[in-house]
């Protein structure tokens, strides 16, 4: 499954806003150690986000995968 950055913009938020901001998404990949400019190119799998065992990432992961059940 891949997560791309429109999956990041609509996921629901922690906030009253859905979605998550580019800027405190580049810091989180960063602070990973994943490849932000990637990401917005190709997306990342979803196994990589969960592997990092934050709960964005597997806030993130499981938005993308109820996206695509969903259809």
């Amino acid at each position: 499954m891949i997560v791309t950055l429109d999956h990041l913009r609509r996921a629901p938020g922690f906030g009253a806003r859905p979605g998550f901001c580019a800027q405190g998404g580049r810091e989180w990949f960063a602070y990973y150690g994943l490849d932000w400019s990637a990401f917005v190119r190709d997306g990342i799998q979803a196994e990589t986000l969960e592997a990092t065992g934050d709960a964005l990432g597997l806030h993130l992961a499981a938005f993308a995968r109820a996206e695509a059940a969903r259809g």
